[in-house]
């Protein structure tokens, strides 16, 4: 599998969280739609209840394998609690890991590095389960481009909100927030990873047409993707962050007036009254590919 074709299999419009802890959540996780679950070890267990939550967490990933939605992982921040969270749940079925407060490039290595012996011990495919760095605080905020490129296990980058407010003392809001994640899908799209999040926050759960916007919004700002909390906002993220059926139809007009237009020795053509040449083409062939990846075409 090329790198293209991996980072388009993990390209995920929803990733919803699920406490590995909670049984109950977990029993109907591969019910709800999404993408991507992602069985939280770090901010919704409690330190008490790390090595049970671990515990579940690899039978978990066990139970979900064949079910509809890619099961993820998100570790411990502190390499004393993510290594042993790697040793218990690296196995086949697991597709990525996110790695919150992925501040530095020598973290993310080192990780990886553990991941390729376990990985070999394990008889799983070398590079096969992938990662997504979090970025949580202003030093990997600046660093965000070394953290992208760390490891080729990399395939998405994702801006903590709340962690990342709180370590730059400032407010979590759509103004404080934009620069830091608009930057996040540029560090991201550099390295040819899939940038996720939404430019303000979700949480307002019960707001689905306001959640809807934002989501949108996001999609237009280049994001991909998100992150939830409640399974409610499942269907409106991947509603959101799906090509819809003009655009598709869309950028198959672009894809085909473009090649009439080279047929002929032209580099541009005009489509409903605009100039279009390479660049359109390659954002319509992008959307092509992702409308494909979900079934939309």
């Amino acid at each position: 599998m090329t790198a293209m074709q991996d980072h388009l299999h993990c390209s995920w419009r929803s990733l919803l969280y699920v406490p590995a802890n909670n049984a109950r959540f977990v029993a109907k996780a591969q019910q709800r739609g999404a993408d991507g679950i992602v069985l939280d070890l770090e901010d919704s267990v409690p330190d008490t209840d790390k090595a049970n939550a671990r515990n579940l967490c690899a039978e978990t990933v066990a139970e979900m394998v064949d079910g509809p939605s890619d099961v993820l992982v998100r570790i411990n921040a502190s390499l004393r609690k993510a290594i042993p969270d790697l040793e218990k749940i690296v196995q086949p079925g697991l597709t990525a890991i996110l790695l919150p407060k992925a501040d530095r490039p020598d973290k993310v290595a080192l990780l990886a590095e553990t991941l390729d012996e376990l990985e070999a011990e394990r008889g799983l495919v070398p590079g096969g389960i992938k990662f997504i760095p979090m970025i949580e605080s202003p030093a990997g905020f600046f660093a965000a481009s070394e953290v992208a490129t760390a490891s080729s296990r990399a395939v998405g980058l994702l801006l903590g909100s709340e962690d990342f407010a709180t370590e730059a003392g400032m407010e979590p809001d759509p103004e404080t927030l934009l620069l830091p994640r608009q930057q996040l899908v540029f560090a991201a799209r550099k390295a040819g990873l899939v940038p996720y999040g939404l430019l303000e926050s979700a949480a307002d759960y019960a707001n689905l047409d306001k959640t809807r916007d934002i989501a949108r919004r996001a999609a237009r700002f280049g994001f991909e993707g998100s992150t939830c909390v409640h399974p409610a906002l499942v269907p409106v993220l991947n509603q959101a962050f799906s090509p819809g059926s003009e655009q598709i139809a869309h950028a198959r007009a672009v894809i085909a007036t473009l090649k009439t237009a080279a047929a002929q020795g032209r580099g541009a053509a005009v489509l409903n009254g605009r100039m279009i040449d390479a660049p359109m083409r390659k954002r319509a062939e992008r959307l092509l590919t992702r409308a494909r990846r979900f079934g939309l075409v």
